[in-house]
């Protein structure tokens, strides 16, 4: 006796089907996961940038942590934090300040004039800005909050504590 196989249409397609709806959720679920994974990222990417830029200016702020060494100034029309110090050859001013959307340094001589835009990108920033918290005093020294925004709007600060009045 032979027997013959039997072939249902309904059989292959269901298995096609299933296939197909495997395929499809698979993608969706990498397109969700890609998306998350992307957003996360990025939010990651600007919390370091501001975090890291003001670690660094917290450290230059300590590095000069003696009295007179730094004050409030401007670059052009920019608020400036200038932090002062004297070398063998000379004093020179270190200035800190924001223009043209990103956070700037700029290391020069006293005798120099200071211009806005010859400064050193340190890193792009929607804003930033300085404030003396308490007033300098000898026994106390003072406060310094340094807060930077990042282009998401979201805004970080440091108190820095200084050993000296400025």
């Amino acid at each position: 006796m032979t027997q013959k196989k039997s072939f249902h249409v309904f059989d292959s397609l269901f298995a096609f089907l299933l296939l197909i709806t495997f395929l499809m959720f698979s993608l969706l679920l990498s397109g969700i996961g890609s998306a998350i994974y992307q957003k996360g990222t990025d939010s990651l990417n600007e919390n370091y940038t501001t975090r890291t830029a003001l670690a660094y200016l917290e450290e230059k702020v300590r590095q000069h942590d003696e009295t007179g060494a730094f004050t409030e100034t401007t670059v052009g029309d920019q608020p400036a934090l200038a932090l002062t110090e004297t070398k063998d050859d000379g004093t020179y001013i270190t200035y800190i300040y924001y223009y043209e959307g990103a956070l700037r340094e700029l290391f020069t001589s006293v005798s120099v004039t200071p211009s806005p835009d010859a400064g050193s990108k340190l890193t792009e920033l929607s804003a930033f800005t300085f404030e003396e918290l308490s007033s300098p005093s000898e026994d106390n020294g003072h406060l310094l909050r340094l807060s930077a925004t990042d282009h998401a709007g979201a805004t970080q600060s440091v108190i820095v504590h200084t050993s000296c009045g400025s």
